[in-house]
């Protein structure tokens, strides 16, 4: 019995569009039986038309991917705008040092779903079985060069704002301590 398609899902192919890329050539794969989208708990199948596999680099092996179609999809679109809010919003300073750590995603990434061959260091191409074609796996938004690199110094100072303020409170608040 086929399951309609999700909100997610109709979102996410209705978000902006993808540069698709030639095609690599590589004879793709099926999704294994039982398989299961590790976001949606969605099964992955070829009848639900939402088996993903990607491509990493530098080995260009290709994998089969933990998330259906429409999570990846949300993730190319949304991951770098996401990632630079949470590094805005963070109220923990061991997830926002770990985040700056890394510097702002090029790449769609994902340790869970996107596991990297050992010696690779990013994905850089997406297959959907619904199309059969291949896409980029660089997210929308994201920055290279002298770009990622000055959004990386301005999310870093904001780091060091956010340190100056807290030692400030702390000195205050030892003064006020201190006074009594």
């Amino acid at each position: 019995r086929r399951l309609p398609q999700t909100a997610l899902h109709a979102a996410a192919m209705a978000e902006h569009e993808l540069q698709e890329l030639e095609s690599s050539g590589w004879a793709h794969g099926t999704p294994a039986d039982g398989m299961e989208c590790l976001a949606t708990m969605e099964d992955i199948t070829l009848e639900d038309s939402n088996y993903v596999e990607f491509q990493s680099a530098p080995s260009l092996a290709w994998s089969p991917c933990m998330y259906s179609e429409a999570v990846v999809r949300r993730l190319l679109d949304r991951q770098f705008e996401e990632y630079v809010t949470a590094v805005q919003n963070a109220d923990c300073e061991a997830d926002l040092k770990r985040r700056l750590g890394k510097g702002p995603p090029i790449w769609l990434e994902d340790k869970h779903a996107l596991p990297l061959p050992e010696g690779d260091t990013h994905v850089v191409r997406v297959w959907f079985a619904s199309n059969g074609k291949e896409y980029s796996a660089k997210l929308r938004g994201a920055l290279e060069g002298e770009a990622r690199q000055q959004l990386w110094d301005d999310l870093r100072n904001f780091l060091l704002t956010s340190e100056k303020k807290e030692e400030d409170k702390k000195e205050e608040d030892e003064k006020e301590q201190n006074k009594k």
